[in-house]
């Protein structure tokens, strides 16, 4: 619906607030102007715009203790609020629902986690927010109507932060359930336009009915899992610093193979700028997977930058069982292998594992013999990289391949 002020009057619209863009984001859109501006859904509430879903996963009930999660961002010309706005509510169904029991709500250049329990209001966090910019809150939530409730935040993988020991319901009601979107109150003059909030990779999760949420030190069971969430918070951050500085935040959230995967990512983002400092961070980088997985991307990177300077790298590195992977990589890229065929032949030389370092120069030389056997064949049989069954094996295979066909 929309409203005219002017006229305290509503008409029906069929304007579609709440959109897919695709990789696991949904735009909750309000649009509001001086004229009219989208109403409460088809209420005729007039002071306030919703874009919301709701229900997602089972509700949670008084004593249990819920994991939520979004990573969010407004559009870049999101310039305020006349009152509440909310990104994130959690919700009584029954008793006193009126007011949310927590929210994540916008206030001017600041976001807080706040509370509306049956005592005094609670701010469990307060964060900095800028419209257009990705963040990642994480919530752990225990509903309860004694005194062993608890709201904790984590913002951008941080430690989680709040509030412990406290009641943390809405009276007379025992069952919660989640809300995502934008929420916010409507007035004329207010300084607000046609606005969205976008949501992605949402999560309601039920925790175990041990789980301790009142623990004095931070949580580290909830490690985080989603990949995208976290290489958009470490890009920011290494935009904002260094790639050196968001690889040093990544390795302060738990271990996590979505964490793992981020820092191969931000060590290949730093290989754009300066490879020889990333590659000489993942050479240190204690677990063999993330390790072998940064350096396979950073050589990549370095030797689209600067081939020889990457080759150069190897040499002094290889032959390494450990390093067998990137030279295979290297040798048998298409680029080198058909147009720079003498760094693939470096590279297929450095290969320590025999078998692979023969199927290797196998790669490379068979491609060459079409343009010219006879070189081709003559390397082969000159080479001290491969093993002399091997020469032979290779050396009858370019024969073949260059002997026309008879009839």
């Amino acid at each position: 619906m929309k409203f005219f002020p002017a006229a305290k009057t509503f008409t029906p619209d069929d304007f579609v607030n709440i959109t897919d863009r695709g990789d696991g984001v949904f735009r909750m859109t309000d649009r509001y102007n001086a004229t009219w501006w989208d109403g409460d859904r088809d209420t005729t509430n007039s002071d306030r715009q919703r874009a919301e879903v709701k229900g997602l996963g089972p509700h949670q009930h008084d004593g249990e203790t819920f994991f939520y999660t979004t990573t969010w961002r407004t559009n870049p010309e999101f310039r305020g609020t006349a009152g509440f706005c909310h990104v994130f509510q959690l919700k009584a169904t029954n008793g006193d629902n009126a007011a949310p029991l927590v929210t994540i709500s916008i206030h001017g250049g600041k976001a807080t986690v706040e509370a509306n329990p049956v005592g005094k209001k609670i701010i469990a966090r307060e964060f900095s927010w800028k419209p257009g910019i990705w963040l990642t809150v994480r919530l752990i939530i225990k509903t309860s109507r004694a005194a062993d409730g608890a709201l904790l935040a984590s913002v951008d993988g941080d430690a989680f932060q709040g509030a412990r020991g406290v009641e943390l319901s809405r009276p007379g009601a025992d069952e919660y359930r989640p809300k995502w979107g934008l929420y916010r109150k409507a007035t004329v003059g207010a300084p607000m336009g046609d606005d969205y909030v976008e949501h992605s990779q949402v999560r309601a999760l039920g925790l175990p009915a041990d789980f301790d949420a009142t623990a004095a030190k931070p949580l580290q069971i909830l490690a985080p899992d989603d990949n995208a969430a976290l290489e958009r918070g470490a890009r920011a951050k290494a935009r904002a610093a260094s790639p050196a500085v968001a690889l040093a935040w990544l390795r302060t959230l738990p271990d996590a193979d979505s964490c793992n995967f981020s820092l191969a990512s931000i060590a290949a983002l730093w290989a754009e700028t300066d490879p020889a400092a990333a590659m000489a961070w993942a050479e240190k980088f204690p677990r063999r997977a993330v390790r072998l997985d940064a350096m396979t991307r950073i050589f990549a990177r370095w030797a689209d930058r600067d081939v020889g300077a990457a080759t150069t790298w190897l040499s002094h590195h290889a032959p390494d069982a450990a390093l067998d992977s990137i030279a295979w990589l290297f040798a048998t890229d298409t680029t080198y292998r058909y147009v720079n065929r003498h760094y693939a032949l470096d590279g297929a030389a450095l290969i320590k594992d025999p078998a692979l370092r023969g199927a290797a120069f196998e790669h490379v030389v068979l491609i060459w013999a079409r343009q010219d056997a006879n070189a081709a064949a003559a390397f082969v049989a000159e080479t001290p990289s491969l093993e002399p069954a091997q020469k032979a094996s290779l050396l009858k295979k370019i024969s073949s391949r260059s002997t026309p066909a008879s009839g």
